[in-house]
């Protein structure tokens, strides 16, 4: 916050340096006396003077103000997304498909194997429970 206010008031101090350095019909001098000449930019300067106070004033904020302003764009976020997850997370659960395997075997294109599993069921995948089972039970009847 301490960095936005910081970043602002460069800002603000940059455009008033630009502007101070055009030059237009306004900041050139009239040909007159010397002493009208120096009041004539006396009088400029404290019109740019006043002029970057104005701004500044406007671009100015209290650290209450800045506090205000973030509490109010963390409650209108969390109003927002808070709905918005739940709404997403009640569709998914309730409207979407999830994608499981179907039941009973797979075809044989599915099981292609280049070399076994590396553990005891070589032909069964690692989460395949069912597969497991059988092939404990035909190990289980074999050694008996």
């Amino acid at each position: 916050m301490f960095a936005a206010r910081a970043v602002a008031s460069r800002a603000v101090r940059t455009r008033a340096v630009q502007a101070s350095q055009k030059r237009n019909a306004m900041t050139v001098p009239r040909a007159a006396s010397e002493k009208e000449m120096k009041q004539e930019v006396i009088a400029q300067l404290r019109a740019r003077i006043a002029l970057q106070k104005e701004i500044e004033k406007g671009a100015h904020k209290s650290e209450a103000e800045e506090l205000d302003e973030m509490w109010k764009w963390v409650k209108l976020s969390i109003l927002v997304a808070g709905p918005v997850c739940v709404l997403a997370c009640a569709k998914d659960i309730l409207f979407v498909e999830h994608a499981h395997a179907k039941p009973g075997p797979m075809p044989d294109y599915m099981k292609i194997r280049n070399k076994p599993f590396p553990w005891e069921c070589e032909d069964c995948a690692l989460f395949d429970n069912e597969c497991w089972k059988q092939c404990r039970a035909e190990m289980a009847a074999e050694g008996n």
